[in-house]
């Protein structure tokens, strides 16, 4: 199938290159309306085809899917442009910045019978899947809290928030491993030190099973920090992205009420066992990412992150937003 990624920046980039791994992949476009983006793509990739008029791109009959790698503001439009068209879409995330978008990217992929993707990379991260294999056999018990941390310093974004350009990986993570929960209530903290736009942002949200969520995301701080803490009732775990071995530690930790001894009595136990690293694979999301896209394609079936997942990540953050100070 001949695919086509409209974006030339870094994520694009990589796009293409894992594109070029794909067997199913036998001819790849790149549309971009710079001349010099298009030329260094061509210099990196040779047998990559560029394309720097969209219509014409978009007119192509053998093109199947695209890739939209483009600045948050223009997902909308662009995704609305490739679906008329008829072609399978992929939209980096986030998916959009209103869930009036989102819904409609959802309705007209419905309508023309095509996959729609959104790019939620990490849920094709093996340990965010390793996480959500060990929720779901119980080692944990039943999950009562996560807290996250995804702070660096940088890279300003000139149309959005950092909200909507970070927690989406740690919220699509979070409805992962949790399955089909709903939003029962939301708030955030946000704060302008650098630019037009919020550059912190202090998240809380509780889930209709009662787990609840709190976190922080930030473009101002002194190094790199990717962790998130899922505290369960049995046992407790932290996933640390940026170590480069031991990425997932299960702590047998928990505390209990005990039977009280008399009247009015109170006593808690503090159980301290041991810490395990399972073992994960070292596969590169990205590439499993662009191999799901594909592969729904050819099978007629939703990606893991689809346009519905898109949407309801779209909506808890617009509804984050709504409720902040």
């Amino acid at each position: 199938m001949r695919i086509g990624v409209i974006g030339t920046g870094y994520w694009g980039r990589n796009i293409v290159r894992n594109l070029l791994r794909q067997r199913e992949v036998d001819s790849l476009v790149v549309c971009d309306r710079d001349p010099a983006a298009l030329n260094s793509i061509a210099a990196a990739f040779p047998s990559v085809l560029t394309a720097p008029d969209i219509s014409l791109f978009l007119k192509d009959p053998e093109l199947t899917g695209v890739f939209v790698v483009t600045p948050p503001e223009t997902h909308y439009e662009m995704g609305c442009r490739v679906l008329d068209a008829g072609k399978h879409l992929y939209i980096e995330k986030p998916f959009a910045v209103s869930s009036e978008h989102a819904r409609d990217l959802v309705k007209r992929a419905a309508t023309h019978s095509l996959q729609l993707m959104s790019g939620h990379t990490f849920l094709y991260s093996p340990p965010v899947r390793e996480i959500k294999r060990i929720i779901e056999r119980g080692d944990l018990g039943r999950v009562e809290f996560i807290s996250f941390r995804r702070i660096n310093l940088g890279i300003h974004q000139r149309a959005v928030n950092v909200i909507w350009d970070l927690l989406p990986h740690d919220l699509s993570m979070a409805l992962y491993w949790l399955g089909d929960v709903r939003l029962r209530r939301a708030h955030s903290f946000l704060k302008t030190s650098v630019g037009v736009h919020p550059d912190v942002g202090f998240v809380f949200m509780e889930f209709n099973n009662a787990t609840m969520m709190e976190g922080l995301v930030s473009w101002l701080s002194p190094r790199k920090l990717r962790e998130t803490i899922v505290v369960g009732n049995r046992r407790m775990l932290i996933y640390n992205d940026t170590e480069p071995e031991e990425k997932i530690k299960i702590y047998d930790k928990k505390v209990e009420e005990l039977e009280p001894g008399d009247f009015g009595e109170f006593q808690l136990a503090y159980r301290v066992g041991d810490v395990i690293s399972p073992r994960v694979d070292s596969s590169e999301p990205l590439s499993l990412m662009v191999a799901d896209f594909i592969a729904a394609i050819r099978e007629g079936r939703p990606p893991l992150s689809d346009g519905e997942f898109g949407l309801r990540i779209t909506d808890m953050i617009e509804k984050a937003l709504l409720d902040s100070n």
